[in-house]
This record gives structure tokens, sequence and C-alpha cells, in this order.
């Protein structure tokens, strides 16, 4: 009997694409949801298939022959409801076994991350809620240009702390639920770093790889909202971005946890090995 398929929905993505590789790796039959499977950058091996997910036409013929979904929201998108229900409720009616949903450490009801899973919930789907903390892929994507330009990181999160985690660790876990489903009960899982760092640590773990001076320069909030609106980021971006900041300053990403070791079998990715894994990327 042919083993049914592993739907990914954002996996051209930071998480997405490492966790197409580890399926593939895995042996797992996986589609690709995208908007445009001619043109989609994939890694070989697997099969794209059209997911708009401003379409609901594309929800149902998406997930045929597929039994897990992977599950995220897109940044751009806030009403979740609308985006992202009628896959849900395909899924639910196509029999998938297991969704794991990318949601965020500290998840609560200001963020659409919590109106995510819970709408998951309502519709019957097994589902393990993965709730990393803040990714140390931020470093290379958001603050990529401005480390590599101007040497600082601007943010307004002040001396707070963060478990930053390594989204190949996450895509890993991922992987390792969706393969079997079996072995990892439904619920949600934290997945952080190893350690808690403030930001000025960050900057120094960059300066002495880099070779070069890289700052931290705290910032107000309104500051923080201000550069992000210059550089075109939509208000709901810039709503979650400011949460998160404020989470930071309060001392509430901090939490460390072994969500990463205990299905993995090893520690998590420390942020020093993340950076010297990717120092070419800030040259």
């Amino acid at each position: 009997m042919t083993r049914a398929a592993v739907l990914v929905t954002g996996a051209t993505g930071t998480v997405g694409r490492a966790l197409v590789r580890e399926l593939l790796a895995a042996g797992e039959t996986v589609r690709a949801g995208v908007r445009d499977p001619a043109t989609a950058d994939l890694p070989s091996g697997a099969a794209p298939v059209r997911l708009d997910l401003l379409d609901p036409t594309t929800a149902a013929p998406a997930l045929v022959g597929v039994d897990r979904l992977f599950l995220l929201r897109p940044p751009a998108i806030s009403d979740v409801a609308t985006a992202l229900g009628p896959l849900v409720h395909a899924a639910a009616e196509a029999g998938v076994r297991r969704v794991v949903v990318l949601s965020v450490m500290g998840v609560n009801p200001a963020l659409p991350h919590w109106r995510m899973e819970r709408m998951v919930q309502k519709a019957g789907l097994s589902m393990t809620a993965l709730r990393p903390s803040y990714f140390a892929q931020n470093l290379l994507t958001a603050f990529g240009q401005e480390l590599r330009e101007h040497s600082r990181l601007r943010l307004a999160c002040g001396s707070g702390r963060v478990s930053f985690v390594d989204t190949r660790d996450v895509a890993a876990v991922a992987s390792r639920v969706l393969v079997d489903p079996d072995a990892h009960p439904a619920g949600p899982r934290t997945l952080t770093g190893p350690e808690a760092l403030d930001f000025s640590q960050a900057a120094a773990l960059l300066s002495d790889e880099l070779g070069r001076q890289i700052s931290y320069e705290p910032c107000s909030l309104l500051t923080r909202r201000r550069t992000l609106r210059e550089q075109g980021a939509e208000p709901a971006y810039v709503r979650v971005q400011l949460v998160i900041d404020v989470t930071t300053r309060l001392g509430l990403a901090k939490r460390v946890t072994r969500g990463v070791e205990d299905v993995l079998g090893r520690p998590a990715t420390t942020l020093g090995s993340f950076v010297h894994d990717h120092r070419d990327s800030w040259a």
C-alpha cells in the first residue's frame, strides 16, 4: 500500500523549506502547497500543488492523497478564519490524522496564532502545536540588511533576554511528529534554544564571529513602529512585531525548555553555532 503524503504549507519559507528537506530525507511523499506550482523553487523531490490561501477552492484539491498537514500562518495574514479556515475544514473532511501547527511561544489571545490553534481544535483535528521562541533566522531575514549595511541591531526589547531557536531544529521536530504521529502525542510543544541571551550578547557573538563591531541599539516602541512603517510593513505585521518586542522587554521570552532535545535526542542548536554556520550571510 502506498503511504499517504504530507502537505506542507509555506513550503518555500524558512521553516517550510527545511521541513520539506527533512521529510524527503525520511522517505516521505511531500506535497508542497504553493500559489504558483510552475515557478515555485522547491527542494528536488517535492511535488508542488496549487494552494492559494486567498482562494478557498484550492484547499480540497491540495489535500488529495494527504493524511498529515503542516500548517502555518503567513506573516501578512491576520484574518486566519478567512485565510486558513477553508483548508482546516477541508482537512477535517479529508480525514487528516495529524496537523502540526506552527504557533509561537507564549501564544495568547492578542496573537493570530491563538486563533489558528483554536480553529484547528474546533475542527476536531488531532493537533501538535509547535510553539517556538524567537527565531535565530530573524538575524538573517528581518535584520540581515541592517547588520550588513550598518552593523547594528535596533529593537524595542530593552535588556530582555531571548531563548533563540534555530528553525532547522523546529523543522526537524515537525518532521519527527509528521513521520510518526503515533509516537508523539497530540498537544503543545514549546521549542527554544538551550540558553537565553539579550540582544547585547547576541551582538557580541556576531562581533566575535564576523571580526567587526556589531552594536545593539535599544529604541522606543514608537521608533520601532515608525521604522517598520518606513520599511513598508503591513499594519498587522507591525502589531505582531511590537507585541514580540514588548514580550521580550517584560522578560517573557527568556524561557528555556527541553522541547527540542526531548524529540531529537540532542541539545538544541546554540546561537553561537547558528552564527558560525551563517557567517557569510552578513559579509
